[in-house]
């Protein structure tokens, strides 16, 4: 399936099926990507579709810091756009702004990017996070090992690589639970909210097929990276993947 036109099928409902489909829990799996990820001066949420992870990210951040939303899709993009806007306004409201020049505290920056091609110098990023579109990097795609040297190559020395993703529970049971869920039920469900059920069959095979957590480890560490770790969440149905270049 072409992902670019997919998600712009599907970008108007994606928040709404992710809260529905995962019961609300898909924001505090993000949250604790968040608490993970790191602070400095150049922070890239990448593949940053409607910018949910970025709201996370930036009460993280300091004065100096830009927030750089990275994303394929303008129709995602978009709506992203409209949520920094909202942010702004509400700090406006709120008077929560950076003393020494009156403006937001963070600068959030939103680009239409290729991932296998960031538009960075080598060891520039600080800190990259992605929240639950890394699998639509990997599945299935021979140029996952180009996405990943990306990140290796424009992290600097001791940069953080976190990310959020559903992962394949240790135990059997819940496993087969998952699957099941995945490849029936969000099919279903994510059809009848988006009226795109194709788009959320794909998106389901993805994660029940998603490498094992200590398969993803080895990858990272053959792109590049230092060290590796993940923490199973939530029965292991989520994994949280923590890496140093």
């Amino acid at each position: 399936m072409q992902l670019k036109p997919m998600f712009t099928s599907v970008a108007d409902t994606y928040d709404l099926a992710n809260r529905i489909l995962t019961l609300g829990f898909d924001e505090r799996w993000r949250e604790a990507c968040a608490r993970e990820s790191s602070s400095g001066r150049f922070v890239v949420d990448l593949c940053c579709g409607t910018g949910a992870l970025s709201l996370r990210l930036l009460p993280n951040l300091g004065s100096e810091s830009y927030l750089l939303g990275l994303d394929f899709n303008k129709q995602m993009l978009g709506i992203a756009a409209k949520k920094k806007a909202e942010y702004r306004r509400k700090r406006q409201h709120r008077n929560v702004q950076d003393a020494s020049n009156g403006t937001d505290i963070v600068d959030f920056v939103l680009m239409v990017t290729d991932t296998a091609h960031l538009p960075f110098r080598n060891e520039s990023i600080d800190g990259i996070s992605i929240s639950f579109s890394f699998r639509n990097l990997i599945y299935k795609n021979p140029k996952a090992l180009t996405y990943l040297r990306e990140a290796t190559r424009t992290l600097k020395n001791n940069g953080r690589f976190v990310c959020v993703e559903t992962s394949q529970p240790a135990s059997s049971l819940v496993r087969a639970f998952f699957r099941f869920y995945c490849l029936r039920i969000v099919p279903l469900v994510g059809g009848l909210i988006s009226g795109r059920k194709a788009a959320y069959k794909y998106l389901g095979k993805s994660a029940a097929d998603f490498p094992f957590p200590q398969e993803i480890v080895v990858m990272l560490k053959k792109a590049g990276f230092r060290k590796a770790k993940f923490k199973p969440l939530y029965l292991g149905i989520i994994a949280l993947y923590i890496a140093a270049r």
